[in-house]
């Protein structure tokens, strides 16, 4: 969360972050599990959206290189907040190159 813009961070609204061994599938690297903030009706959410990180499927995608390793839990975890913030594609993409990614 450190690696992240803070003003993204900040944004989190009612968001846990958890780590799961792995996907039933075994090929997602992350998954936000939820609903985008721009598709709330009302502030009184009662269960936390979830943002999931696939430990194993990231280390294998990585080849169990630790640096790899860290970039890709960031680039993963970015990925998953842009979907809490109800980002498309265009607007994810764009907050990347503002910020040299």
């Amino acid at each position: 969360m450190d690696a992240l813009p803070q003003d993204v961070v900040a944004a989190l609204d009612n968001v846990v972050v958890c780590v799961e061994d792995d996907s039933e599938d075994g090929d997602k690297l992350g998954e936000y599990l939820g609903v985008p903030r721009i598709e709330r009706l009302t502030e009184d959410v009662l269960l936390p959206d979830r943002i999931v990180l696939y430990q194993v499927a990231i280390e294998e995608e990585c080849e169990h290189d630790e640096e790899r390793v860290a970039e890709e839990i960031r680039r993963t975890l970015w990925h998953e907040i842009a979907h809490h913030l109800g980002w498309d594609e265009d607007t994810l993409e764009e907050a990347e190159q503002k910020r040299g990614w």
